[in-house]
């Protein structure tokens, strides 16, 4: 089921969406929002996969709205103005419809957004298979990825702090960084460091306490990891 929410100032425009979206099956609605004040505290608050958004509203934008969201949804412009069309496709937008929009128009859209989250949920069914093998002191070492501590650069080689112990593997931080990409909570906090978020005891901004270990945070890194430790922050 593709959750829904229609983000327009326009009555009007909202209710022909509302009405053409009922006839297409795995649609949800579950909400409208008149501006982008109502429509920020909506998504945040609530499960949303894909945004209806409207470019021209009152105050902010839609486009100003989507850029200032974090990790957004899905976004599918609706607006009378075709010079937003280059646009919304840098913002990574599924579709930009003009109004005003006919039922077929927005069901080719709707199809593209349900392709889209179902390669999503593919994509992250082949991220539960949390094992690695990696190669040390002449053996294959099968390393469950949750039991990561963190990954120390060594030049040449790199340290896998596990549960089990400390792994010495021939690899470069890079390599390590792309093998561990499909898991969302290792992020680089140092040139020298990739740390699993979920282990974190506590941090200052400048340093990370993970079990007993302190690790330095790198002032190129810091802004990405507060943004991403902010993600789980209440």
């Amino acid at each position: 089921m593709l959750k829904v929410v229609i983000i327009d100032d326009e009555p009007l425009a909202v209710e022909v969406l509302q009405n053409h979206l009922q006839k297409i099956p795995d649609v949800h609605v579950v909400g409208a929002c008149k501006n982008a004040i109502e429509a920020f505290a909506f998504v945040t608050k609530n499960e949303v996969d894909l945004m209806l958004l409207d470019i021209n509203m009152p105050e902010i934008t839609g486009i100003e709205f989507l850029s200032s969201l974090k990790e957004p949804p899905m976004v599918i412009f609706t607006t009378a103005y075709s010079e937003y069309a280059f646009k919304s496709y840098e913002l990574d937008a599924v579709d930009y419809l003009l109004k005003p929009i006919s039922f077929e128009r927005l069901n080719k859209a709707i199809t593209k957004a349900l392709s889209n989250k179902q390669l999503k949920t593919q994509q992250a069914s082949e991220t539960t298979n949390t094992l690695l093998f990696v190669r040390s002191e002449g053996k294959w070492i099968k390393i469950d990825v949750n039991g990561i501590w963190f990954v120390e650069g060594l030049k040449d080689y790199v340290r896998v702090w596990t549960d089990e112990g400390r792994i010495t593997v021939h690899s470069t931080m890079k390599n390590f960084e792309e093998q561990l990409q499909p898991y969302k909570h290792f992020v680089r906090a140092h040139k020298s460091y990739i740390v699993n978020i979920k282990l974190i005891s506590e941090t200052d901004g400048n340093t990370i306490r993970i079990h007993d270990e302190t690790i330095s945070v790198g002032g190129t890194y810091k802004e990405e990891l507060i943004r991403v430790i902010n993600t789980y922050r209440l």
